[in-house]
């Protein structure tokens, strides 16, 4: 019934296309919101069969993207644990192959997790949300062994929520901040890690922060956010307004790395021109320009490198000499 997981790399290794037009981001969408099953089967389908030329995580990610949109409402409608908690009681001895609920759940529309989570706050009403948590991490404590197995089987096959997902997307977040930190050092940029910056009492910190900023094809960059996502629009004006202005106004103009590609439209959003810089990789050494400074220029002159806490909103080295900017060899 179920699909085997596609492995992340995406399987023979050819360049797949980050960078999708408006007309082929709008087809994946038509095909995710017309699909009927689990979101599993649909990745599968996605991945292997239809877009195989499209990077694969950025098909997961805005997979993952317009499930969580249609999903939004579900909490709302207090009735439908209650159906949920009837139907399976009613069927439950009809099956002994432990998928009565990955059943429901392809025939209601839902990722399985979600629909063990509506019918586990009716069956428990009287516990505590917390509770219904704990019973999803370790559904073994489910009183009922045969439900028990129901949710065990819907924690495996779904690829959207629970705690394998959560797992599996942290570690994936981390890889590719651990990728922007070598690819910085190799390019020869020195910075300020999230630790770094709060240690030096900063809240909202973007995941690099440069010592010295440099130059991207004539943009300044004092910062680099990585993102292991997809940058369509809406996800983008989200970040803009949670995190990148923030860093915008504290520290200066910026970077964003969507690993896994963005919509055409994304770089040319009005939001940007606060001064953020959108990319699908890290940027190229030839169009890094850096700031160095000459020797004795530098003793002569003893410029601020480090900074004012008086006023954390100005860069790093608002005050270093900008005339010997030199293009790397």
């Amino acid at each position: 019934m179920m699909s085997q997981i596609p492995d992340l790399a995406g399987g023979n290794g050819q360049q797949k296309r980050k960078i999708l037009s408006g007309g082929e981001y709008n087809k994946i969408c038509r095909f995710i919101n017309g699909f009927h099953g689990l979101a599993i089967d649909c990745e599968f389908e996605l991945r292997n069969r239809f877009f195989r030329d499209v990077e694969p995580m950025a098909l997961t990610c805005i997979l993952q993207s317009e499930l969580f949109n249609r999903s939004r409402g579900h909490w709302k409608q207090d009735q439908r644990g209650k159906r949920l908690l009837k139907a399976y009681e009613e069927q439950k001895n009809l099956y002994y192959d432990n998928a009565l609920l990955i059943r429901m759940a392809c025939a209601e529309a839902l990722n399985p997790v979600a629909l063990c989570r509506m019918l586990l706050q009716e069956k428990y009403k009287d516990r505590h949300r917390s509770h219904i948590s704990q019973l999803l991490r370790h559904p073994h404590l489910i009183d009922d062994p045969k439900l028990a197995a129901n949710v065990q089987q819907c924690i495996v096959s779904d690829n959207q929520e629970g705690s394998i997902t959560d797992l599996r997307r942290r570690i994936v977040g981390e890889e590719y901040e651990l990728k922007l930190k070598n690819l910085a050092k190799e390019a020869g940029i020195h910075f300020y890690d999230e630790k770094d910056l709060r240690r030096m009492g900063y809240d909202k910190t973007p995941d690099i922060k440069m010592i010295l900023p440099f130059l991207y094809k004539g943009s300044v960059i004092n910062w680099i956010e990585s993102k292991a996502n997809f940058g369509d629009t809406k996800g983008h004006k989200s970040n803009i307004q949670q995190q990148l202005q923030s860093y915008c106004n504290r520290f200066g103009p910026g970077m964003i790395i969507y690993w896994f590609g963005y919509h055409e439209e994304t770089p040319a959003l009005p939001d940007n021109n606060i001064g953020i810089t959108v990319l699908a990789d890290f940027p190229a050494k030839e169009d890094l320009v850096f700031m160095q400074l000459a020797h004795e220029e530098y003793s002569a002159e003893t410029p601020t490198t480090k900074e004012d806490s008086s006023s954390g909103s100005q860069p790093i080295v608002a005050e270093c000499p900008t005339k010997e900017l030199k293009k790397l060899s």
